[in-house]
C-alpha cells in the first residue's frame, strides 16, 4: 500500500503532467492549512517541480525561498524552471548559488545550465560548465556530453562541439543529432551529411530530429538527390506524414531548385500544405526568379485560408523587389500592415529593399525610420538602396549612425558602401573605408569589396591608379572588376588598358557579349574603324550575339516594352509625335547629341535619328502621353544607360517639368528639373 507523501507525489505529478494548475494550487492551499506535508522537502520538491512545468514562476519561486531545506532536486527543480521558461539568466544564477552553497550539480543540473548557457549566448559560461563538469566526472556522461555537444556547436565553435562528441565513449541519436545539427547551422553542410551516413551505417535509431537536421544539410548544399535519398529514408521508417517532416523536404527541394518534387511533399494539389510549406515554395520560385509561380502559391495559399507569416511577407516583398513590380509590392505592403508584421523588422527591411528597388527612395527612407529597433539587416538594407540611387553622402550618414547605436558593420555592408561612394565620386572615402575593413573592423575584403574599388577609381577616371590597385591585389579581379574597369576606359578613352581588361574578361565570360561591345566602343570613340570590324568579325565567328537593349514602364498596371526603333506598339504614331517634340524642345534648352556613345560609322544626322530613338527615350515618351503629371515617371533597364540618353532625359525632365527616374542594369538615376542625383558619375 502506498504511503501519504507517495499519494501526495503522484497527484502532484498527475497535475503537472496535465498543467492542471488550478486544482494543484487548492492542492498546496490545503497542505498549508492542514499543516501536512508542506514542512516535507519530498513534497515541496513536486509542488516546485509543478509549478516550474505549469509556467507559475512566481509561485515556485515563492516556494523555493520558504523551503526550511533545500536538496540537490530543489535546486535542480528550480535550475529546469527558469531554463524552461526562458528566463535564462536567472538559471545561471541559480545554479551559480547552487554552487556556492557546497552542494555538487548532477547531470541534470549541469545539463538546464548547459542548454540556458545557448539560449543566453554565453560560450564563455558553457566553456565554465563544461570544466566544472569535467571535474566532477559527468562530461563523458551521455546526457551532459551531448549538450555539450549541442551547446558549442549552436554557438560556433564545432571544433570543441567535435572533440567533445568524439570523447564520448557512447553516443545515442541525442549526441549525432547535436553534431549533425551543429555542422548543417555552421555551414558545413558536407560533414553534416557524412556524419549522417556513419550514424546510418553504426544503427543509430534515426528519429524525426535526425532527419530534419539531414534535410537542412541537404537543403545548403542544393542537392535534390541526396534529397530524394534522405525522402526514401523518411518513408522507410513511417514520418512521411509527420508535418515538420514533410515541411523539411519541401525546404530541400525548394533550396535545391526542384519545385516539381517540392510541390509534390507539400500537398499542393491536395490542399494540405501550411505556412511553412507555402513559404518554402515561395521562396524556390523567388530563387528561380519564376515571380508568376510565387504570386500564384501565395494567392492559392490565402484562398485555402493559410495565414502568412514573416517568411511567407519576407518572400514575397523580396520576388517584387526583384522584378521591381510596384504595385504587387505597395498591395503586399497594406497587407503587411494590416496583418501586424509591419513590426517585424525582417519584413521591414524587405520592405526598405522593394520600394528601393522600384525606385521610390522616400518611401524606402520613411518605412526605415518607422522600424524601432532596426537590426543589422534593416541597416544594410537603407545602405544597400542609397547605394543604388548614387546617394553616397546619405550612404556615409547612415553607416555613421548604424556604428554609433553599436550595430558592428559586416562585409555586405561595405560592399554597399563602397557602391555608394563609387557612383556619387567619393574616392577618398571610398578608399578610406576600404582600409578600414581590416585595419578598424579587422575583417579581410573579399573580391567583391576590391572589385568596388577598381569601379570607384575607375568611374573618377584614375585609371592608372585602378591598374596599379589591381598589380597589388592578393587575387586576379573577378569578372564584375574587369568589367568595371573596361567600362571606365570606354569612358575615358584608353584603348591599351581597355584591351587589357577585355582579354581577361573574354576568357572568363566568353559568351559575355558586352565585353565585344564596349572594346567596340572604344575603337569607335577613337574613329578606329578598321578594329571596330574586327570585333564584330570576331563575335560573329564565335557565334556571341549582342544582347538587345530593352525599356519598360508600367501604365494602369500594365507593363510595356521597348526595344530600339521599335515601331510595334499600337501608338506609336502618337508616341514619335512625342519623341519629336521632345526633340527640338532639349535642343532649344541647349542638348548637343554625344554620337560617340555609337561605334557605327555613319554620317552624323543617321547617328542623331539613331539616338533619339534609344529605348529608354521610346519609354519615357510613351509614360509622358499615358500617365498623369503628378505620378512620377519610372522607367527600367537591361542595360546601361548611354551617355547621350543620360543628357537627353536630364533636359527632358526639366523642359516637362516631371520627375524621371530610370533603373538601368547598375543603378537608378534620378532626373527633375535638368539635374541627375547622379551628377556626372553615372
Amino acid at each position: 500500500m502506498l504511503s501519504e507523501p507517495t499519494l501526495l507525489a503522484q497527484l502532484i505529478q498527475s497535475y503537472a503532467r496535465t498543467a492542471k494548475l488550478h486544482k494543484a494550487k487548492q492542492l498546496h492551499a490545503h497542505l498549508i492549512i492542514s499543516g501536512a506535508g508542506t514542512s516535507s522537502t519530498f513534497i515541496s520538491n513536486h509542488l516546485l517541480n509543478m509549478y516550474a512545468k505549469c509556467g507559475d514562476l512566481h509561485h515556485a519561486l515563492s516556494l523555493f525561498d520558504v523551503m526550511p531545506q533545500r536538496n540537490l532536486v530543489t535546486w535542480t527543480a528550480m535550475i529546469s524552471g527558469f531554463s524552461q521558461n526562458r528566463h535564462f539568466h536567472r538559471a545561471l544564477q541559480t545554479f551559480t548559488s547552487m554552487c556556492c552553497s557546497g552542494l555538487k550539480p548532477t547531470q541534470f543540473a549541469f545539463s538546464s545550465a548547459i542548454q540556458a548557457s545557448v539560449s543566453f549566448g554565453s560560450l564563455m559560461f558553457g566553456k565554465q560548465l563544461h570544466s566544472l563538469s569535467f571535474k566532477s566526472g559527468y562530461s563523458l556522461e551521455l546526457f551532459v556530453g551531448s549538450n555539450l555537444a549541442d551547446m558549442y556547436s549552436k554557438l560556433g565553435s564545432l571544433a570543441d562541439a567535435c572533440k567533445v562528441f568524439d570523447e564520448m565513449p557512447l553516443k545515442d541519436e541525442v549526441s549525432w543529432n547535436a553534431m549533425i545539427d551543429g555542422y548543417a547551422k555552421n555551414g558545413d553542410f558536407e560533414q553534416a551529411l557524412a556524419a549522417f551516413r556513419s550514424m546510418f551505417r553504426e544503427n543509430i535509431v534515426i528519429d524525426q530530429h535526425v532527419l530534419c537536421s539531414a534535410l537542412s544539410a541537404c537543403g545548403g548544399l542544393k542537392s535534390s538527390e541526396f534529397g530524394r535519398s534522405l525522402q526514401s529514408v523518411v518513408v522507410k521508417f513511417g514520418f512521411q506524414k509527420e508535418i515538420f517532416i514533410c515541411n523539411a523536404l519541401t525546404d530541400t527541394y525548394s533550396k535545391s531548385g526542384d519545385m516539381n518534387s517540392a510541390s509534390r511533399v507539400a500537398g499542393l494539389d491536395s490542399g494540405t500544405w501550411n505556412v511553412v510549406s507555402c513559404s518554402s515554395l515561395i521562396d524556390g520560385y523567388v530563387e528561380l526568379e519564376q515571380i508568376e509561380k510565387a504570386l500564384s502559391v501565395y494567392v492559392e495559399s490565402r484562398r485555402l485560408g493559410v495565414e502568412p507569416n514573416e517568411f511567407t511577407f519576407s518572400s514575397m516583398v523580396k520576388a517584387c523587389a526583384g522584378q521591381a513590380a510596384l504595385e504587387q509590392g505597395t498591395q503586399l505592403h497594406s497587407q503587411v500592415i494590416k496583418t501586424n508584421f509591419i513590426e517585424d523588422s525582417f519584413v521591414a527591411s524587405a520592405l526598405v529593399d522593394m520600394y528601393g528597388k522600384c525606385g521610390l527612395l522616400n518611401s524606402s527612407i520613411l518605412i526605415f525610420q518607422e522600424i524601432s529597433k532596426p537590426t543589422e539587416t534593416a541597416w544594410n538594407s537603407i545602405l544597400g538602396v542609397f547605394a543604388q540611387h548614387g546617394r553616397g553622402k546619405e550612404a556615409m550618414e547612415i553607416f555613421n549612425q548604424m556604428v554609433s547605436r553599436g550595430i558592428s558593420p559586416n562585409h555586405v555592408t561595405f560592399v554597399s558602401l563602397l557602391m555608394a561612394c563609387s557612383h556619387s565620386g567619393l574616392v577618398e572615402e571610398g578608399l578610406e573605408y576600404f582600409n578600414s575593413m581590416h585595419g578598424k573592423y579587422g575583417m579581410e575584403p573579399k573580391e567583391e569589396h576590391y572589385s568596388c574599388v577598381i569601379d570607384l577609381l575607375g568611374r573618377a577616371g584614375r585609371l592608372k591608379e585602378a591598374e596599379e590597385f589591381i598589380g597589388k591585389m592578393p587575387f586576379e579581379p573577378n569578372a564584375y572588376g574587369w568589367c568595371s574597369l573596361l567600362g571606365a576606359c570606354r569612358t575615358h578613352g584608353d584603348k591599351a588598358l581597355g584591351e587589357l581588361a577585355a582579354e581577361k574578361l573574354i576568357k572568363l565570360e566568353p559568351r559575355n557579349s558586352g565585353i565585344h561591345v564596349l572594346l567596340s566602343n572604344i575603337y569607335g570613340k577613337l574613329g578606329q574603324w578598321e578594329d571596330v570590324k574586327a570585333v564584330r568579325k570576331l563575335m560573329r565567328d564565335n557565334r556571341v550575339k549582342k544582347l538587345p537593349g530593352f525599356s519598360w514602364v508600367d501604365v494602369n498596371n500594365k507593363t510595356h516594352v521597348f526595344g530600339a526603333e521599335d515601331w510595334s506598339h499600337p501608338q506609336m504614331k502618337d508616341i514619335n509625335e512625342k519623341l519629336e517634340e521632345l526633340s527640338v524642345l532639349i535642343k532649344e534648352a541647349g542638348y548637343v547629341p554625344f554620337t560617340g556613345s555609337l561605334s557605327c560609322n555613319v554620317e552624323e544626322r543617321l547617328k542623331e535619328r539613331l539616338l533619339n530613338y534609344h529605348s529608354e527615350r521610346i519609354a519615357v515618351a510613351f509614360a509622358l502621353i499615358s500617365m498623369p503629371k503628378a505620378k512620377p515617371i519610372i522607367v527600367k533597364k537591361n542595360l546601361r544607360v548611354c551617355v547621350d540618353c543620360h543628357t537627353a532625359i536630364k533636359l527632358i525632365s526639366k523642359v516637362v517639368d516631371r520627375e524621371i527616374i530610370v533603373r538601368d542594369n547598375a543603378r537608378f538615376h534620378h532626373f527633375s528639373d535638368g539635374l541627375c542625383s547622379c551628377g556626372d558619375f553615372w
